[in-house]
């Protein structure tokens, strides 16, 4: 199914339902894979800007700061992959949203996500279905050298970017994988990456048209 089925930009409360009914359907696809060895489950990821602020509202602070600086909470639309035993995540599905391409300071918070995710070794796939330039993606390649201009994008394209953080012979690296799909085109499957010797796949195709699918139901 390709993208462009989405009106992405013309109606937020519409692009968030589609994207949170994709974390669900991209979960369920993946713990069908990971059910036989119960090493690892995915659990969707989502969390409104309105609800962290909510959140950090009711902080009890144990005494006045020294400095107060402004912050940009946002939307987090995604699903993570954790080892059944540890609860450690060792990978993440990241859907850009378009709180996440508001502006400037949001697409920088998106990014700040993505590169302390890998510092903390865990395996990355970044989809960004929405109309206009990946703002995060200057953010990213400033903390993390993962994306440089002459691999992102032209002309529309969606872009997918899937990292994993890997030693090799005790040398540290950031492995990356890159995609470019049109709006009216089918959408990939992609290896997750992160998984040890566990192969699962993620089928951007099948899990969109299924979320789409839900979306336009009647409840």
């Amino acid at each position: 199914m390709p993208l462009n089925v989405v009106d992405w930009a013309a109606d937020q409360g519409a692009s968030r339902a589609v994207l949170t009914a994709w974390c669900a359907t991209t979960a369920a696809a993946l713990n069908a894979q990971l059910a036989s060895t119960g090493q690892f489950r995915a659990e969707i990821d989502c969390q409104s800007r309105e609800a962290t602020n909510a959140l950090t509202t009711e902080y009890l602070l144990p005494a006045s700061p020294a400095h107060t600086v402004p912050a940009r909470f946002t939307d987090r639309v995604g699903v993570i992959v954790r080892n059944a035993a540890t609860g450690r995540t060792v990978a993440a599905v990241l859907f850009v949203n378009l709180d996440n391409k508001a502006d400037s300071d949001a697409g920088l918070m998106f990014a700040v996500r993505v590169a302390a995710l890998l510092l903390d070794g865990v395996s990355v796939v970044i989809v960004d279905p929405l109309p206009g330039a990946a703002n995060w993606a200057t953010h990213l390649q400033s903390l993390a050298p993962v994306y440089p201009i002459a691999r992102r994008p032209r002309n529309g394209e969606v872009p997918i970017l899937m990292i994993a953080p890997v030693t090799r012979g005790g040398i540290e690296q950031l492995q990356v994988w890159y995609h470019a799909t049109a709006p009216t085109a089918v959408l990939p499957t992609l290896y997750l990456p992160g998984l040890g010797h566990e192969v699962a796949t993620l089928d951007l195709d099948v899990t969109l048209r299924a979320a789409v699918q839900q979306t336009r139901s009647p409840q």
